[in-house]
């Protein structure tokens, strides 16, 4: 008896032992999928992948051949990393891992990119290029930053575009964060900047400053996109500074500056981002304790910016072993500063900044540091500093990016800077856009962009990625179709352009295998046909093992005569020159050498009737209605009988049909509450639908929660075409949404939200009966509706 008790106790502590141990390993993440490795310039890959529902962070590995051991070289909140500080034209291996509180998933496949080639001293043949990267205004010119250097991210740094003080150190956070700068008005966010930051699909949005520079109109307005808001501020700059720093975590080295000048800040800003220095702000002529505390806690080396009359020798005196940089006016400080952090910068690639405003330069600074790339300020005309800096360093820039518009750095200027980085240097163009694609077990066709002024075009091929590359053709047209190869087996190629007594730089060499033979070509798969316009419909298919061509045929019914169309040797095909409203059918057909395929299956689709017979939809608006509804209202089109509402969770995402109707509004039903959703619409008729409308956003309405509900409503008839409604104010509501219908059973529409416990309800119709509900919400939740009350118009 006691034996079989002694074993039942073993057995439920090794039950104990055993079963936490599983529970662990089933709540791992899953593995990481879709990772991309996407070249940016001779020194910097970004990383992206798709993203691991459970997963809290990603680690990401490098290799340097498919083979090779990989090396733990970052984490990531977000979906992405950018991996900067690399050798030029050479090839990196990359996996990605998923972590939570759990554990960690397996590794994701491999993803592998080429980086650029890079600067070879004077002798290069790299050329000189210039681009502008801007918006109509600072806001718009943010915007477009972020586009360049981020295709999602986590995180967002919202800082003002019209007071410097507070956003000055947003650079270093935004650089620890991964995370691109937006700027905003005091008061509102742009319409651009909201949809920025939903294209990134951020997740959290963090402020600078207090509500003297950024209100919280414009935090609700974010928060009203599903993203989540926090805020670091201070009483005044200096305290936000240190807010900013404290957030960065760890750190050994600070930037010390006055605060009352940008053009000082700006100079390092991407350089302390890259290095992880914070900036920290201070009066001239004392150090305020918890800065004091700060630097003697953290830090070993500290630059200061500005002479004795912007920092005093009294502060300067008090930093850990502090380096001061200086310069006469601020474009030689912005030099000396570029200069003593030169063997941290990679001048490859430099940005050109305005150094009579901020805004530009605050925005850019966070993608410079991305590749460790300098910003310059610049006058115009240019000061003698500037002036010396590009002519020493000409050998070593490639490409020169100016943050703004004409108004700030004209076409001109950019053309003067261009020129003198670039003189006495004729170089030719690098062939860019090389891409290889196996076509059949013996082919590959090989594309690149054409390069001005090119006459001809090398093609070289190697067995290996650093073997002996021998020339195969000469070509005149930018493509090739390299013929008579080996069975599943991986070429190498890169090409040259030929000018008229010299040639420019090879490209980045791409690779391809060729296919696997089969006895016999199998039918095309997974063919589709995509509506592209009212002229256009676009064809895919996945490509087929041994096929040198495809044949595409064309019907326009699905059991009637089928005509070629084209024969391609790729897998797509654009059809064009279509007849708008028509349905056409299509099959596809491998060809070789040798045999034909079956041909696959048929597919159609309808071209889109022009705008001149069906209109696009006009005034098209989405309105939150509850947790779970939502309203989505436009325009009657002439000639439409139905309307097709598409929806997605995203704005850049898959589209789905969610309903079609007849009237001119649709109201969706068991949504999420507290969710982003996005509509387009589209006509129909009898002959065939019309292009979609743009697209409309808006939030559900959070979850209902036991907020109070509006009571002692009153209605009161003013005039013919006005009623005014009060009632009792509801505690810890901050706003209130009004509903109206004609008819008390009725769908009640959303005609006003107001902050006050009264509302005025105009442009209404003589003698006619109109009835309302109140709800009471706030910046978390909603309560439920009010019981109806009524009124008729006098």
């Amino acid at each position: 008896m006691r034996k079989r008790r002694l074993t039942l106790i073993l057995c439920i502590v090794l039950s104990m032992l055993i079963l936490p141990m599983n529970a662990l390993a089933a709540s791992n993440p899953t593995t990481p999928t879709g990772l991309k490795a996407t070249v940016i310039s001779s020194t910097q890959i970004n990383l992206s992948w798709d993203p691991v529902n459970t997963a809290t962070q990603y680690y990401i590995y490098q290799a340097n051949s498919p083979s090779g051991t990989y090396t733990y070289i970052g984490a990531s909140n977000a979906t992405s990393y950018v991996n900067t500080a690399l050798k030029s034209n050479t090839p990196y291996y990359y996996r990605v891992q998923a972590l939570n509180s759990s554990g960690a998933s397996a590794y994701s496949t491999e993803a592998w990119a080429v980086t650029l080639s890079g600067p070879s001293g004077s002798g290069s043949n790299l050329p000189i290029s210039d681009e502008r990267i801007s918006g109509a205004d600072r806001y718009k010119t943010a915007v477009e930053i972020a586009k360049v250097g981020w295709n999602t991210s986590y995180y967002a740094i919202i800082a003002s575009g019209e007071n410097f003080p507070d956003a000055l150190c947003a650079a270093p956070l935004a650089k620890r964060y991964n995370a691109p700068i937006l700027l905003t008005a005091k008061n509102s966010l742009s319409t651009e900047t909201k949809k920025q930051l939903l294209a990134l699909n951020v997740k959290n949005a963090v402020i600078i400053g207090g509500t003297g520079v950024v209100t919280e109109n414009v935090a609700n307005t974010i928060k009203n996109l599903g993203i989540s808001v926090s805020r670091l501020a201070g009483a005044d700059r200096y305290e936000t500074s240190l807010k900013v720093a404290k957030e960065m975590g760890n750190f050994d080295q600070a930037v010390i500056a006055s605060g009352l000048n940008y053009q000082d800040v700006l100079s390092i800003a991407p350089i302390a981002a890259e290095a992880g220095m914070p900036i920290l702000l201070t009066p001239k002529d004392r150090v305020s304790n918890e800065l004091k505390r700060l630097l003697d806690e953290n830090t070993e080396d500290t630059y200061v910016l500005g002479d004795t009359g912007t920092i005093s020798n009294n502060v300067y005196l008090q930093l850990p072993s502090p380096e001061r940089l200086t310069g006469a006016n601020w474009y030689e400080l912005n030099v000396n500063i570029l200069e003593a952090f030169e063997n941290q910068l990679d001048l490859n690639t430099i940005y050109l900044a305005t150094g009579s405003a901020y805004p530009d330069a605050l925005a850019g600074s966070v993608l410079a540091s991305l590749s460790g790339s300098p910003v310059i300020l610049v006058s115009n005309p240019l000061k003698q500093a500037t002036l010396d800096f590009l002519e020493d360093y000409s050998s070593e820039i490639r490409k020169v990016v100016a943050f703004g518009g004409t108004g700030v750095i004209s076409e001109s200027l950019l053309d003067t800077i261009t020129s003198k980085v670039g003189k006495g240097n004729n170089y030719n163009q690098t062939t860019t856009n090389l891409s290889a694609t196996p076509l059949s077990a013996s082919q590959v066709y090989l594309t690149w962009n054409t390069v001005n002024n090119a006459t001809a075009y090398n093609v070289f091929k190697s067995n290996s990625y650093s073997g002996n590359y021998e020339r195969i053709a000469t070509t005149s047209t930018p493509y090739y179709s390299d013929a008579f190869l080996s069975t599943g087996t991986t070429y190498y190629y890169k090409v040259q352009a030929v000018y008229s007594n010299e040639t420019g730089p090879y490209s980045n060499v791409v690779y391809a295998t060729t296919l696997t033979v089969n006895s016999a070509l199998t039918q095309p798969t997974n063919v589709a046909a995509t509506i592209f316009n009212v002229n256009q419909i676009n064809l895919t298919w996945d490509t087929v093992s041994s096929a040198v061509y495809y044949n595409v045929y064309r019907s326009t019914s699905p059991n009637g005569t089928y005509t070629s169309v084209a024969s391609v040797n790729t897998p797509y095909y654009s059809d064009t020159n279509l007849t708008a409203g028509l349905t056409f059918y299509y099959k596809i057909q491998a060809v070789n050498t040798s045999s034909t395929s079956p041909y696959s299956v048929i597919v159609h689709a309808q071209t889109l009737l022009d705008n001149n017979t069906l209109a696009i939809p006009a005034n098209v608006t989405a309105t939150a209605l509850s947790p779970s509804q939502i309203q989505v209202k436009w325009d009657s089109v002439t000639n439409a009988t139905y309307y097709n509402v598409y929806r997605s969770t995203t704005l850049q995402g898959t589209y789905e049909l969610v309903a079609s109707v007849v009237t001119p509004f649709h109201i969706e039903t068991s949504l999420a509450p507290g969710t982003m959703y996005f509509y387009k619409v589209q006509p129909g008729n009898t002959v065939g639908v019309g292009n979609y409308s743009n697209v409309v956003y808006v939030a559900t309405q959070y979850s209902i929660s036991n907020m109070g509900i509006p009571s002692n409503i009153k209605v009161t008839p003013l005039s013919a075409s006005q009623i005014f409604l009060n009632w009792d104010t509801v505690t810890n509501a901050t706003y209130y949404n009004i509903y109206r219908a004609t008819t008390s059973n009725g769908t009640y529409s959303i005609v006003g939200t107001v902050n006050t416990p009264y509302f005025s309800d105009n442009s209404l119709t003589s003698r006619q009966t109109y009835y309302y509900k109140v709800q009471a919400g706030n910046t978390t939740t909603t309560g439920s509706q009010s019981s109806t009350v009524f009124g008729t118009t006098n």
